[in-house]
């Protein structure tokens, strides 16, 4: 973000740049001034308040459907897979 962006909160916020910082924005994951300039945006914007509904939901559902626990047995080859493969071995 330019300097001139932080003096006016609102100044050069578009769908593009909102598009490109989606999942940061859904995420909280930007400055609170960046985050505030693109919730600005996104109320004003019908096209982008339905992307950000639209991943929130995503995330939402993602979270719900994804609340099992993989055996242990499994979970364990799969740690030792990726330790092999840290280390430059290769997996069977």
């Amino acid at each position: 973000m330019t300097d001139e962006n932080l003096a006016d909160p609102i100044a050069g916020c578009n769908c593009e740049e909102l598009l490109e910082h989606l999942f940061e924005f859904v995420d909280s994951e930007m400055t609170d001034g960046d985050r505030e300039r693109l919730r600005r945006h996104v109320e004003e914007c019908p096209t982008c308040r339905e992307a950000t509904d639209a991943e929130t939901r995503i995330r939402v559902l993602l979270r719900r459907s994804c609340q099992e626990v993989a055996p242990t047995t499994l979970r364990l080859r799969v740690l030792t897979q990726i330790s092999v493969l840290r280390s430059g071995g290769t997996v069977r």
